[in-house]
């Protein structure tokens, strides 16, 4: 198949779990966090025996959240503290898809330095692999650093990604 008739079917087929929209009219008061977990855990298949793990980690709603980025303070949805399992979520953008991403997080903060290193090489064998081109396509923030790509992966596949890739996301399989 050539590239462009490759690259129309991708923009046809989304990926598992598409990008949810934020919600404008979401507030600290109207937003349901533990609702929205538990919608995370029944999208993206969160094995009920890791679940509360995950219960464990606090999630707070704070509205306009920001974190200094290349010296300068950017609005964020989301921000997380793995090494305390801790995670600060705006409420517009409290949706299932961001708690999978910031979760993805917190699991790859259980991964060793061997364990990224081979988590960088097992993702370039998996490169091929039709949903992984897809991601790769549609987005260019995983290409930031090794975390973000560890998160976005996770996030946009799911379980539908790489075998060879679940065992680097310790807790969400």
């Amino acid at each position: 198949m050539c590239w462009d008739k490759l690259k129309a079917l991708f923009k046809r087929q989304p990926v598992p779990h598409p990008e949810e929209s934020m919600n404008p009219q979401a507030t600290l008061r109207n937003t349901d966090i533990k609702g929205v977990i538990k919608e995370w855990y029944s999208i993206w298949n969160v094995p009920q025996i890791k679940q509360p793990f995950w219960d464990s980690v606090s999630v707070t709603l704070v509205e306009n959240l920001y974190c200094v980025v290349n010296n300068q303070m950017v609005k964020v949805p989301a921000l997380t503290y793995a090494d305390t399992k801790e995670m600060s979520v705006d409420p517009m953008w409290a949706n299932p898809g961001v708690i999978a991403h910031e979760m993805a997080h917190i699991s790859y903060s259980f991964l060793t330095i061997t364990d990224v290193a081979q988590f960088n090489i097992t993702y370039e064998e998996v490169k091929p692999d039709a949903l992984v081109q897809l991601l790769e396509s549609k987005n260019q923030y995983m290409k930031t650093n090794t975390v973000e790509l560890h998160a976005e992966v996770y996030r946009y596949l799911g379980e539908k990604m790489p075998p060879k890739l679940k065992t680097f996301y310790p807790k969400l399989f």
